[in-house]
């Protein structure tokens, strides 16, 4: 997938800027959960996938996501191969 392979170290490493799209693929309420599919994702292939800690309705989460990408046409893309992959709740976001 396109995209540059973050640091595996902690969740709250982003990718090296490459592109201004993202696939936010799920959100889990603990980081183990987030981290263990994010780990799934890179032994299918998905290099590029990484974990970030966020806010939602005043709670913690992490949010799964892929990226960045340099077009919207190249995040469809990723979309639609994670789909295959049985994630079917992908958004992509630009930034």
């Amino acid at each position: 997938m396109a995209g540059k392979a973050p640091p595996a170290a902690r969740s709250e490493a982003k990718p090296a800027a490459g592109g201004r799209y993202y696939l936010q693929v799920a959100a889990y309420t603990t980081e183990q959960d987030a981290q263990a599919r994010r780990d799934s994702l890179r032994q299918a292939g998905v290099t590029d996938a990484y974990v970030e800690r966020g806010q939602s309705n005043g709670r913690t989460v992490y949010r799964l996501r892929v990226g960045p990408f340099g077009s919207h046409e190249a995040a469809q893309a990723a979309q639609a191969r994670l789909r295959a992959l049985g994630y079917q709740n992908g958004l992509i976001s630009g930034k």
